[in-house]
């Protein structure tokens, strides 16, 4: 077993809420650890982008520790038993090497999930950026108050190099910039973390940056950004 912690949250909140147990080496088929409950969550998870199946991908609910996780099987589809009855502020997230955690609500006994390949630019790269209304949750005013309401987001890392970190994200069709944070992180240390539009942020060697492009997660459209960044001596 290993800590794993859904990058799909705001760093406060996921440090908040805590990493949840996650098999290192999933199953060939269906698997479960139940906790007390009688309700049962199924669903499929895929490929954001191309719709296919992700055999082993790790479901987690957000009990307490143990967390009951589900395995997805060779086609995607997982069931996950022995749960409560959906509703509140109960999470549930989605895991699969290579790709961004997707985090939702418990709030129906049936959920897919559709996770985004990790997408990886180097610092004074850019890369377009589309938030869709069902992705996954990130700012989340239940377990975080203060923020208002719950936000959607897209994630994007930037490779690193020693110097002053610009990252900017604008509305393709023009419009209100996005709320944007940038945080950076050496091993399981968050460093630096910064909310803004633009954000700037000064790096050092062996470090990491993800950049966290919100929307509200009530807005009836997908939007497009333009996510740019660029690197200044110190």
């Amino acid at each position: 077993m290993f800590k794993r912690c859904p990058w799909s949250l705001m760093l406060p909140l996921m440090f908040a809420f805590g990493c949840s147990g996650t098999p290192t080496e999933p199953s060939s088929g269906p698997s479960t650890i139940p906790i007390p409950g009688s309700e049962i969550l199924t669903g499929r998870v895929t490929d954001r982008i191309t719709s296919a199946p992700l055999p082993g991908a790790t479901i987690v609910f957000s009990q307490p520790h143990p967390s009951p996780y589900a395995t997805a099987d060779s086609v995607g589809n997982y069931r996950l038993i022995g749960l409560p009855a959906p509703g509140g502020g109960a999470l549930v997230w989605a895991a699969a090497d290579g790709y961004e955690d997707d985090l939702h609500y418990y709030r129906a006994a049936s959920q897919d999930f559709r996770l985004y390949p990790i997408e990886l630019i180097p610092a004074g790269g850019s890369t377009m950026v589309t938030v869709r209304p069902d992705d996954s949750l990130c700012w989340n005013n239940i377990h975080e108050p203060g923020y208002g309401s719950d936000y959607v987001c897209r994630l994007v890392r930037i490779e690193p190099t020693a110097g002053v970190l610009t990252v900017e994200a604008l509305p393709t069709g023009g419009g209100t910039r996005p709320p944007l944070v940038v945080a950076v992180s050496a091993g399981t240390r968050v460093l630096v973390e910064r909310l803004g539009n633009p954000v700037s942020v000064e790096m050092t060697g062996g470090t990491k940056v993800i950049a966290f492009v919100s929307m509200g997660s009530g807005s009836p459209t997908t939007q497009s950004f333009m996510l740019t960044t660029s690197m200044a001596p110190r």
